[in-house]
């Protein structure tokens, strides 16, 4: 019937939001088998420091990065000791089997997310601009790394905010050197303008009594 080749038109509600991109496939695809290798691990969910995301580990401290690689490896082991108990149970309830099949799937994102930390440092270690800012200054290497860690506006304005105090502190310089008032030299009286001293002896007592 004609009315069963009808397809019915449907469309999205203006409340739904935008619709979602879709992203390009990234390395973990494998296009033979037509799947992913692994679950990404776009973040981890820790104890001490919540949900850390991937993309937010170039703008993390060294001494935070350690913390984190720390608290991640104590994840690591948990788990491996976990899935070893799970394993060794011989009749395993669907319960013990889906929590097994999680705690994999987390140790896999684990491992795949200490990588990135590794990943992470030695591209701090071996950063040709800083090796080449550590060998002229302090200042220099300084503002290469806040350069490298923070984002792209906050590392503008702060730089722009630095800029516009040294030119405040200049023209406030050279408007009190300009309005300071002019020092008075008063000089010395030479020898020659003082009146002359003379020195006369005492008279002789017989001519006083003359």
């Amino acid at each position: 019937m004609a009315f069963d080749r009808i397809q019915r038109t449907t469309r999205r509600r203006a409340s739904a939001g935008p619709t979602p991109p879709r992203r390009p496939l990234d390395g973990n695809y494998d296009r033979a088998s037509g799947h992913r290798q692994g679950p990404r691990p776009t973040f981890l969910a820790l104890k001490d420091h919540g949900k850390v995301f991937v993309a937010d580990m170039p703008f993390l401290s060294d001494g935070q990065l350690a913390n984190i690689t720390k608290e991640a490896a104590e994840v690591l082991e948990s788990l491996e000791r976990r899935i070893v108990e799970l394993e060794e149970i011989a009749d395993q309830p669907i319960a013990d089997r889906d929590t097994l099949i999680k705690a994999c799937t987390k140790r896999d994102v684990t491992h795949r997310f200490l990588r990135a930390i590794e990943d992470e440092q030695q591209q701090r270690r071996e950063n040709p601009a800083v090796l080449s800012a550590a060998g002229e200054s302090l200042p220099r290497t300084f503002l290469e790394i806040a350069r490298h860690r923070l984002p792209g506006a906050t590392f503008d304005s702060l730089l722009q905010e630095a800029l516009n105090a040294c030119e405040q502190s200049k023209a406030q310089e050279e408007s009190e050197s300009s309005s300071a008032s002019p020092v008075k030299v008063i000089p010395f009286q030479s020898k020659s303008s003082s009146l002359p001293v003379v020195v006369s002896p005492d008279p002789d007592p017989a001519d006083q009594a003359l």
